[in-house]
């Protein structure tokens, strides 16, 4: 299948975009309005000249009642341009109104042929048959959720930006905000090396330029409006000087060019100036003639850039590693070796970042910290000192407890003002809106771990031309546990005695997420620690006797929240031993009503609510089947029915950082990483702790295709998402009717097909090109 070219035109609340939109089709079809109306994305896309129809078609996704496992269809709702109108504002509406809690990317398509004058290849729209331009809403709505996670989706897939800027705003603050918001979204797209006209990802529209001819200061003159927003660029960018004066800018008047085209061919004197937009559409042409070329430049830059995120951070302290390893198999106490102690959120003016990795040892104690936490934020340096304070107190040198704790104030103070120029110390994630949580959308195409010997393979991992490919329907909790159960199974005991090479989890440091509140834990994401709020004590499993421990780092503390049918309630399950939390009548010795927690396998008895705690922060956990919460007292662990501080817990989120195979204290062998969020970023083979082969993602969980990773850097190679051939027009291979989901940037997880329609999908059950059975969707560039 012919890559698709995504050209997204972006810009702030009311400078013109769907304006822009409607002239490059020729028609009034997008809802415009002087108040904020987009709130969706709409994928515009081209027709083919001289088709069965030149009327446009608005396709939407059907809406799933909650809790359904079927794949959304993307159905026709409307047929002509009012018809069309009417039901794109309906569905704005609807993304505006709807509470925030349930706020997701609506997307619709909208097959409709461009205006004549764009028509220049031969056959006629031939280079437009795979492009498609994304409509978003305003940047600067900060307090949309809707517009905000639309915009957030429209940039992972964009190959070319369309920024557009008002003719009154070319040196105002709102724009440098905007130029600044998106170089944090999509930083691949701002660099020098792109400052030529052919690669420049950015193309910036001066609209409404009908408007300023009334204006004395501007009127006639274009040059003008081109010079102070380049000004503007040079100030924002002053990293990017090249980027900044060679940057394509046009200034046109999109509602006149809209007028002229729609106007009879004999009334050219009728015609309105529309300035620079035969610029405008050249450059549209060149986009669409060299699409191929931009697109694969498009995916290498980002795989180069997730790449030196990655490297960055394995580099960012002389030991291999600067974050504590945790095995799931073993018993391997190395505290002494590797401690981490802090993580930052840091929020920068160019979005959020995350600054990872305090490196201790055990006997640098508490004195250490507060110095090497100035390198990351006031936030990360409060935790780091307080962890100190905490494992100064395990180890027993109480002494060191006090200037700890007395150092945190200080440190705070530093670190706050050096968190600007973290990157001098720690690497520095530019992760966007990302770790503010982000919804992700699916996953796959995951080349794991081969399976070794006669290890049993569990459920959801499968086979495939010799790699372990782990499945899931979504990114969330499944998908780290099918890899971390994946991993476990293919490691051998003679491996692990050796010494040599083993199989381990590297976990990010606590604070790169939080578990907000109780109803929070039955969806959480990753696996995680419950500490005993008044005990300082976690819950752990060592696979015969359920216990509190006092070490953060022992084996048998990380648990999963397994969601069960009733809403709200789960299991939680150890993740080492594979064993349920569950509560069960004490003997009859037992002085009181308290009742007996147990770790068992599946019986009944075992599901668990989250509840809030006395304590801010903190839970109650309640067995559904007593009605009965856990505590721990310092001697007993059990349930009790009413409410006492013993019964309130921490949950502390592990996301992990990396899965896979070591050789001694390198990343080395078939291994997978993950972002902060949990949205897989790398999957494949990893060679002396450097990415070599695999799958690249994006923290919202878009594949940008199959690298091979080089000195020289990224490099396209192997099989890739959109390799597979789809029909003429795009249409499902199956019905011949529904357009296919790999025009909307989608394809069938495991395979990473896009041939069919998600009806169609929904129907056969598996992918009609290579007959894997259908898991899930996955997004891609």
């Amino acid at each position: 299948m012919p890559p698709q070219l995504r050209i997204v035109v972006t810009g702030d609340t009311n400078s013109g975009k769907s304006t822009l939109s409607n002239a490059v089709i020729g028609r009034d079809l997008l809802p415009v309005s002087f108040q904020s109306e987009t709130s969706v994305i709409t994928f515009v896309v081209p027709q083919q000249v001289g088709g069965e129809s030149a009327i446009p078609v608005l396709h939407s996704y059907e809406h799933r009642p909650d809790g359904s496992t079927r794949l959304p269809e993307l159905r026709a709702v409307a047929t002509g341009d009012e018809a069309i109108r009417s039901h794109l504002e309906q569905l704005n509406r609807s993304a505006r109104t709807v509470g925030s809690s349930a706020v997701s990317c609506v997307e619709c398509r909208v097959d409709c042929p461009l205006r004549d004058s764009l028509n220049v290849f031969v056959p006629p729209a031939a280079e437009w048959q795979h492009v498609q331009f994304l409509d978003i809403g305003g940047v600067d709505e900060v307090l949309n959720v809707a517009v905000q996670s639309c915009a957030d989706l429209a940039y992972a897939l964009s190959h070319r930006l369309l920024i557009c800027v008002r003719y009154d705003q070319t040196t105002s603050r709102a724009t440098q905000n905007l130029i600044l918001d998106i170089r944090s979204k999509a930083p691949y797209h701002f660099d020098d090396l792109l400052a030529r006209r052919d690669r420049c990802p950015l193309i910036f529209v001066i609209t409404q330029a009908d408007q300023a001819l009334s204006d004395s200061v501007v009127a006639d003159q274009p040059e003008v409006l081109r010079q102070s927003l380049r000004a503007l660029l040079h100030r924002t960018l002053p990293e990017c000087p090249e980027l900044s004066q060679n940057v394509p800018i046009v200034v046109v008047s999109a509602k006149n060019a809209l007028h002229n085209d729609l106007l009879p061919k004999d009334a050219s004197e009728s015609q309105l100036p529309d300035y620079e937009w035969p610029i405008f559409e050249e450059l549209l042409i060149e986009c669409a003639g060299l699409k191929r070329d931009i697109i694969q430049d498009c995916k290498v830059r980002r795989a180069a850039y997730i790449q030196m995120l990655l490297e960055g951070n394995l580099k960012l302290t002389d030991d291999q590693w600067p974050y504590y390893a945790l095995s799931i198999w073993r018993e391997r106490r190395d505290l002494g070796v590797k401690l981490a102690m802090g993580s930052a959120i840091a929020v920068t003016s160019v979005g959020t970042a995350v600054a990872l990795g305090v490196y201790l040892s055990s006997t640098a104690a508490a004195g250490a910290a507060a110095a090497q936490a100035a390198s990351a934020s006031a936030e990360a340096s409060a935790a780091a000192a307080a962890a100190n304070s905490w494992w100064a107190w395990a180890f027993g040198m109480s002494g060191q407890y006090g200037s700890a704790a007395a150092a945190a104030g200080s440190a705070a103070a530093a670190a706050e003002a050096a968190a600007a120029s973290a990157t001098a110390t720690a690497t520095v994630w530019g992760l966007g809106s990302a770790v503010a949580g982000v919804s992700t959308a699916g996953l796959t195409l995951s080349a794991t771990a081969s399976a070794r010997g006669t290890a049993t393979v569990p459920a959801g991992v499968t086979s495939v031309a010799g790699m372990t490919v782990v499945h899931a329907s979504s990114v969330g909790a499944r998908d780290v546990r099918m890899a971390l159960r994946a991993f476990k199974f293919a490691g051998t005991p003679s491996r692990m005695k050796a010494g040599k090479a083993y199989n381990d989890v590297l976990f990010y440091p606590d604070g790169t997420s939080q578990c907000r509140d109780a109803k929070s834990l039955a969806s959480m994401q990753f696996p995680f620690q419950l500490c005993n709020a008044q005990r300082s004590a976690f819950l752990s499993f060592d696979g015969s006797q359920l216990r509190c421990t006092g070490g953060i780092d022992r084996p048998g503390q990380l648990w999963w929240a397994v969601p069960c049918e009733k809403e709200g309630t789960f299991l939680l399950q150890n993740l080492e031993w594979l064993c349920n939390l569950r509560a069960e009548p004490a003997s009859w010795l037992s002085p009181d009503r308290r009742m007996a927690a147990r770790c068992t396998p599946e019986v009944p008895g075992q599901s668990w609510r989250a509840l809030p705690g006395s304590e801010e922060g903190t839970v109650r956990l309640q067995n559904v089947a007593h009605a009965e919460c856990l505590f721990y007292n310092g001697l007993t662990l059990g349930c009790y029915p009413e409410a006492f501080l013993d019964q309130d817990w921490f949950v502390v989120p592990k996301v992990p950082f990396y899965i896979g195979g070591f050789k001694r204290r390198l990343l080395t062998g078939s291994g997978q990483f993950f972002w902060p969020n949990g949205a897989p970023l790398f999957k494949g083979e990893v060679r002396k702790g450097k990415l070599a082969t695999g799958f690249v993602f994006d923290e919202r969980s878009v594949c940008h295709g199959h690298f091979t990773f080089t000195e020289a850097g990224a490099v396209l190679d192997g099989m890739q998402p959109d390799d597979v051939e789809l029909s003429g027009d795009g249409r499902c291979i199956t019905c011949e009717e529904s357009v296919s989901m790999a025009l909307m940037g989608k394809a069938l997880k495991p395979c990473g097909h896009g041939v069919t329609c998600e009806s169609c999908a929904q129907k056969v059950g598996e992918c009609p090109y290579c007959r894997t059975p259908i898991e899930g969707m996955l997004r891609m560039t």
